[in-house]
């Protein structure tokens, strides 16, 4: 019995002016991002760790992604890329609903809290994943949702938007 045969990867010659975008953009930001972390006020800890090394293991994650992302697009192009028919059109339904879980989760967490707006982030990921287990997926938001709010504001003891439901939990 044969493989399965793997998606079709197309070779190509030249270099693709939105692939050294992307590489730019992911370069540009990771820079800014290193940048922007300087101003951050350094305070001591006894871990010797302070707010600054996220945001600069971010930065240098994203500069160094841009530019081997570029690199690629410069020698070739960007590899591994099926070229299948189900691939040849973005899923804007997809698109749009992970989007909209994150602009609502911006406006949601102000005034209706973390455990609101971190439930609306999860169930509309889950949807713009492709799952359709409703239930599931309400059930598995609420526990994230407070499972997380409880584990920042009781062990780590880091405030968290309470919101409508303040006093509860």
């Amino acid at each position: 019995m044969s493989p399965a045969p793997e998606p079709a990867v197309q070779e190509r010659t030249g270099v693709r002016i939105a692939e050294i975008l992307v590489a730019l953009a992911l370069v540009t930001l990771g820079s800014f991002v290193i940048y922007e972390t300087q101003s951050i006020r350094e305070t001591q800890s006894v871990s010797g760790v302070g707010p600054r090394l996220f945001p600069y293991i971010i930065g240098a994650g994203l500069t160094l992604i841009g530019g081997w992302l570029g690199w690629q697009a410069l020698v070739g192009g960007w590899r591994d890329v099926p070229h299948t028919p189900e691939h040849a059109q973005p899923d804007w339904l997809a698109f749009g609903a992970i989007a909209l879980g994150v602009v609502l989760h911006m406006i949601l967490i102000g005034w209706a809290g973390f455990k609101i707006a971190a439930f609306v982030l999860f169930m509309l990921i889950a949807f713009g994943f492709g799952s359709r287990r409703t239930k599931r997926d309400l059930i598995v938001a609420l526990l994230v949702a407070v499972v997380v709010y409880l584990f920042f504001t009781h062990v780590l003891g880091l405030s968290l938007p309470a919101g409508l439901f303040e006093g509860v939990l």
